[in-house]
C-alpha cells in the first residue's frame, strides 16, 4: 500500500508540473506572429543558464519551433534548439561560466520583425563567511551584500551537514507511518531591510532543526513583463542561488 501511495504521489506531482502546460509543438511558419507568447528565463548557480520558450496564445499553449526566418539570439549568439522534447516541448537554451547579470534576447518573427528584450541584475550573497543561528533568539539577522530592487523576492535555505537518518523524516514533511524527527533542511522567508542590507528571519521554523554545523544560502527570484512583445505578451524572469556559507545551529 505504501508503494502504491508513493507512485500515486509522484504521478500527481508530474501532472502538476507538466499537465497544465502543453508539451506539443507547432512550427512558427504555421502561425500568425501576433499569436506568439514569449518567455525568457535566467538561472544562476555555479553557472548561468538561460532559456527561451515560445507558445501559442499564452504561457500554457502549444510550444513553437522557430522556422527560418524566425530565430532567437541571446547576447548576440544563436541559442541551442531542443526540438519536441517529451516533457517540455520545444525550447531554446544557452550557458555561460560563472555569473552573468546582463541579458538581451532578440526574437525575429516570420515577417522579419525583431523583438528585443533585456534584463539586468546584480549578484547577491550572505555578507559574512559564517553565521550562528541560535534557537533561543526571537529573530536572526542575516547580512546581505545588497538590498532588493522592485519585484525581487528573497529566501534562505538551511541544510545540515549531518546525514539525515532514512527512518526519521523532517517534521515539516512527515507521514503518519513514521514518527517525525528533527529537520535537516528548511526554507526561511523573511523581511528584507534595504537600508541595512539584511534579511531578518523568524526562529520559529528553526525550532525543530537539528543542532550542529550546516550550510545556508540565498535564493533570489523575480519575474517581469518584457518591454517588447506581441499581442499575447510574455514574461522574463531570473533566479539566483548564492554561494553557501557555514552556519552553526545552537539551542
Amino acid at each position: 500500500m505504501k508503494k502504491i501511495s508513493s507512485i500515486l504521489a509522484v504521478a500527481i506531482l508530474v501532472f502538476i508540473a507538466f499537465g497544465c502546460r502543453s508539451c506539443e509543438t507547432i512550427d512558427s511558419s504555421k502561425l500568425d506572429p501576433s499569436e506568439i507568447y514569449q518567455e525568457y528565463s535566467v538561472t544562476v548557480s555555479d553557472r548561468t543558464a538561460v532559456s527561451a520558450e515560445f507558445r501559442v496564445s499564452g504561457s500554457t499553449g502549444t510550444t513553437i519551433a522557430l522556422v527560418a526566418p524566425s530565430k532567437v539570439e541571446h547576447n548576440g549568439r544563436a541559442m541551442n534548439e531542443h526540438l519536441r522534447t517529451v516533457f517540455a516541448g520545444t525550447y531554446y537554451s544557452a550557458e555561460n561560466d560563472g555569473f552573468v547579470g546582463s541579458h538581451t534576447f532578440v526574437f525575429t518573427d516570420n515577417s522579419g520583425k525583431q523583438y528585443r528584450n533585456s534584463i539586468e541584475f546584480e549578484p547577491i550573497k550572505i555578507a559574512t563567511d559564517s553565521i550562528n543561528l541560535s534557537k533561543g533568539a526571537r529573530t536572526i539577522v542575516i547580512p546581505l551584500s545588497r538590498g532588493l530592487v522592485d519585484g525581487e523576492s528573497l529566501s534562505a535555505q538551511l541544510v545540515s551537514d549531518l546525514e539525515q537518518p532514512k527512518s526519521t523524516p523532517n517534521s515539516l514533511n512527515s507521514n503518519t507511518d513514521v514518527p517525525a524527527g528533527p529537520d535537516y533542511s528548511n526554507d526561511f522567508a523573511g523581511a528584507v531591510d534595504n537600508n541595512a542590507k539584511s534579511l531578518t528571519i523568524d526562529t520559529e521554523r528553526l525550532r525543530n532543526f537539528v543542532v550542529g554545523k550546516a550550510k545556508i544560502h540565498l535564493s533570489l527570484t523575480a519575474t517581469r513583463r518584457p518591454a517588447n512583445v506581441g499581442l499575447r505578451g510574455g514574461s522574463i524572469s531570473y533566479s539566483l542561488r548564492s554561494p553557501a556559507v557555514a552556519a552553526n545551529v545552537t539551542n
